[in-house]
């Protein structure tokens, strides 16, 4: 977790971008090594500079954003100014390891070490290294979005968030196909139900076709004993089905540890010897567990044979004895069309009464894959409660950190806008004034409850709750019950709702919400946050727009001197006062000829002042004009 509030002076250990080196396209050749404090790109406009910056997030794989034609933009400036060229990029985490990522105008980045070798590391995740990029005018957008609010919080907890991820996403994964499973089972059950009324009929009719007249108690036990060899062949079937199953589990089992031996890799560290004995005891671990497994199954094989021989053994009795049902209608013709009608009404009465078992069966499968959900959701509510603690913990420090000017605080399940937009989208249509419905159930009733009454059928809570009559109440139940073929409820009981985070700045005596703030005053707002302390890198494209010289010198300059000894900034900017008042220890001075980038030069404040004052001051003239009408 990031100290924000955290007093140092010395450097930390952080990520940094050590190196970034372009071939072909606009800025082929280019060779940017950066420094670990206060690095600025400054040029004439239309040099290239945002390209530069766009070009190392592209590289690692930052250029995703959640707004589809930002996205679009970035793509094309990428696709534009590299052409068919690659990127390279070199990174130092905060452990000290050195890698190199190359990317070119297609395909993911390539990591490799120091000496070039391929390594198995992933920047996805931002586990292994990663930075913050800021486009330009995105710092306003973030003012303006609860959602790119929130990302900014995360970055400051991003490895113990990251740490959860891994667990959420398995407890997510096990809710989907329990989600599923638990779908697929009601549909059979309600398929099944249905067929299920013939029976109290079926019986009736079977009574009521009780053979009459002579040898009339045999024709009737023959009748029932046809029905008792259809259900003896169902009987053998259903078992044979289940230990066939059950083997085809134990291979599946089987081929899982045999594998035990894999799930680990030979180390060529110093712990390699160890790794060496975790090998050997999972592949002995797995050699038992084939045995253990191959015991088992061959005693299920075994019942299995047993049951094929009694199968056949069956069959055999069942020939002779339906012979015998033959023989004596045959002999009695005027009883054989109630016998037939009495045996195909056995028979659909075994088909229904094995599909009544079928049908119980599911209903506790059922009523364990509901046990097992509630667990499920409980634990991911466990998870994002600690999400919450650790992003609750953050916006204090950072108020505590920017008091009184701004403030930060989080409501926890703050975020309903997918939990509207799926009971909008369910109720749309109807012809009924659904919106206000939505919103009332938006503020009052989270997915789990809402969820919970419906299925109770709790007509007068729900209307007490949304101050609605019953009769809407009943409505709304029913809509939501048969909703996406019954599967939205399951969707909304795990729905997730995300927490919402409130940025205020005070404004004279009141606090207003950074989203209802003028340009410059987002902007104010946002950047002193993205300027705390932190182990990744910051990248901004013009951090300076919108805001007044006075609050760059006395807010951003300030900030930059206190944080640049801890995290490493790279700034595309026009604005002197921040290269030459926060000190910067590299200048990359741009340049074009219109069709290609070059970099003119590099150097500290000292070595380039008079690069900084030809293209931010206007020159000297213009600088010692300016000097001369403030009369100093």
């Amino acid at each position: 977790m990031a100290d924000i509030l955290a007093e140092q002076d010395g450097p930390r250990a952080s990520h940094k971008i050590r190196r970034l080196t372009v071939l072909g396209g606009f800025w082929d050749g280019l060779e940017l090594d950066f420094a670990a404090k206060l690095n600025c790109i400054i040029g004439a406009r239309g040099t290239g500079k945002t390209t530069i910056l766009e070009l190392c997030r592209y590289c690692l794989g930052q250029i995703q954003s959640t707004d589809p034609t930002r996205q679009l933009q970035l793509t094309k400036l990428i696709k534009a100014n590299l052409d068919r060229g690659t990127v390279e990029v070199t990174i130092e985490t905060r452990d000290g390891m050195k890698y190199r990522v190359v990317r070119g105008s297609s395909g993911e980045p390539e990591v490799s070490d120091e000496r070039g070798s391929p390594v198995e590391v992933s920047l996805s995740r931002g586990q292994v290294f990663a930075a913050d990029f800021y486009s330009q005018h995105q710092i306003e957008d973030i003012a303006i979005s609860p959602r790119a609010q929130l990302e900014v919080i995360d970055q400051f907890v991003a490895d113990e968030i990251a740490g959860l991820d891994p667990t959420r996403r398995d407890v997510i994964s096990q809710l989907e196909k329990n989600s599923a499973d638990i779908h697929q089972l009601r549909q059979a059950i309600a398929d099944r139900e249905e067929m299920l009324g013939e029976i109290p009929e079926i019986k009736k009719r079977i009574e009521a076709l009780d053979v009459g007249g002579e040898q009339a108690e045999d024709i009737n036990r023959e009748v029932a004993l046809k029905g008792a060899r259809d259900q003896e062949k169902r009987m053998l079937k259903r078992t044979d089905d289940t230990l066939a199953g059950v083997i085809d589990q134990f291979e599946a089992l089987t081929r899982m540890v045999r594998g035990f031996g894999q799930l680990v890799e030979r180390s060529e560290g110093e712990n390699g010897k160890l790794f060496e004995r975790l090998q050997m005891v999972l592949e002995a671990a797995g050699n038992d567990a084939v045995g253990a497994i191959t015991s088992a199954r061959k005693i299920v094989e075994d019942a299995r044979q047993s049951v094929e021989e009694l199968d056949r053994q069956l069959t055999e009795a069942h020939g002779g004895q339906e012979q015998r049902y033959t023989e004596l209608l045959r002999a009695h013709q005027d009883a054989q069309a109630q016998a037939r009608e009495g045996a195909r009404l056995q028979t659909r009465l075994n088909e229904l009464l094995e599909q009544r078992r079928s049908v119980e069966r599911r209903r506790k499968e059922l009523l364990e894959l509901t046990k097992k959900r509630g667990e499920l959701l409980d634990r991911l509510s466990e998870l994002h409660d600690k999400v919450f603690v650790l992003r609750q913990k953050i916006a204090r420090e950072i108020t505590a950190r920017l008091e009184p000017d701004i403030r930060v605080s989080i409501t926890q399940f703050g975020e309903r806008g997918d939990y509207a937009d799926r009971l909008r989208e369910a109720l749309k249509g109807q012809g009924r004034h659904y919106s206000t419905l939505v919103g009332r159930i938006e503020q009052n009733m989270p997915p789990r409850e809402l969820v919970r009454l419906v299925e109770r059928s709790a007509v007068s809570e729900i209307a007490t709750t949304l101050e609605v009559r019953d009769e809407q109440a009943d409505w709304l139940i029913d809509r939501l019950r048969g909703a996406e073929d019954g599967k939205l409820l399951l969707d909304l009981e795990a729905l997730q709702l995300e927490d919402r985070p409130k940025i205020e700045l005070r404004d004279g005596g009141t606090y207003k919400d950074a989203s209802t703030l003028s340009t410059g005053q987002k902007c104010t707002t946002i950047l002193p946050i993205l300027l705390l302390d932190s182990d990744r890198p910051l990248l901004i494209d013009q951090p300076e727009d919108n805001l007044d010289n006075a609050f760059i010198y006395e807010t951003v300059v300030r900030n930059i001197g206190e944080v640049k000894a801890r995290r490493q900034l790279i700034f595309v900017t026009h604005n002197p006062n921040i290269p030459v008042l926060g000190d910067a220890e590299a200048v990359f001075v741009t340049e074009s000829d219109g069709q290609h980038g070059k970099l003119r030069t590099r150097g500290d404040v000292e070595q380039v002042k008079f690069e900084i004052e030809k293209i931010l001051e206007g020159g000297a003239e213009a600088f010692l004009e300016r000097k001369r009408r403030y009369g100093h």
